[in-house]
């Protein structure tokens, strides 16, 4: 009886240890999925009637929230790794906007309970909203400097590089090999020569949230991975490093050096 009392007890701090371990190195806290998540087009837009205009497509709506959907719009363009390249503040009752990512764009205006949209092609968006004019056109306004999610990958990954580089650790662009999210406005990767070599990727966001979502997922599929985030103004930085502890270590010291 004793002999059956103290192998069941070997059991259960075995199994209490297993849990345990499991729970340190295993379990991933899970990570409620953003709002804004998965989107290529604004989400205000996806039940409205898109018709067809030669190269594009274009909503010529009146809405009597005309100007709240306008600010809706613009508010998700940004949120989904759009860009506002010109647009006109001048006046409240009427205004536009164009914005563009590398494939697509959006020219987008209110003008009292009229809303108006074009989707496409940069160049045929261009075109089209002399076509569709209201309020005004993105070829007659100064082009905004709007930093797309793209330039600010390749801007971290070049001050990335240039750290590694001044302590004499070469880097090369190479295809990240671990885990990768179903979405992200803009990535870019490469490996550093320390040790048996680290992986880096780097994934931009709009809000704290995605990022958040992002690292969740990527952790569920990899443990040993080392995140990193930045602040880069209206989007955050997502550093992920893969590769031996040591290794990983090392690469985390260089980047969080001090810039000179």
């Amino acid at each position: 009886m004793e002999m059956k009392k103290a192998v069941a007890g070997i059991i259960l701090a075995v199994s209490l240890l297993a849990g345990l371990v499991y729970w340190e190195y295993y379990y991933v806290a899970p990570v409620p999925k953003p709002k804004i998540w998965g989107y290529t087009d604004p989400p205000s837009l996806v039940n409205m009637s898109w018709e067809k205009s030669g190269g594009v497509e274009v909503i010529n709506a009146t809405l009597k929230n005309a100007s709240e959907v306008y600010g809706e719009v613009i508010g998700e363009l940004s949120k989904i790794g759009y860009s506002m390249v010109s647009g006109n503040w001048s006046s409240i009752k009427c205004q536009w906007s164009y914005w563009s990512n590398r494939k697509k764009a959006y020219y987008i205006a209110y003008n009292g309970t009229r809303f108006l949209a074009i989707r496409g092609a940069p160049n045929a968006v261009l075109n089209a909203s002399e076509e569709h004019w209201l309020c005004g056109k993105p070829l007659d306004a100064s082009p905004l400097p709007s930093p797309s999610p793209w330039k600010l990958a390749e801007s971290e990954a070049l001050a990335l590089g240039t750290k590694f580089m001044k302590n004499n650790i070469t880097v090369s662009r190479t295809n990240w090999t671990g885990p990768l999210p179903d979405w992200y406005l803009a990535k870019l990767s490469f490996e550093a020569e320390i040790g048996d070599g680290v992986e880096v990727l780097i994934l931009v966001y709009s809000s704290d949230t995605q990022v958040k979502y992002a690292e969740y997922l990527m952790k569920k599929k990899d443990r040993g991975l080392r995140f990193l985030v930045s602040d880069a103004g209206d989007y955050t930085v997502l550093m992920v490093l893969k590769g031996r502890k040591a290794d990983v270590n090392r690469a985390v010291e260089i980047i969080q050096e001090p810039a000179t």
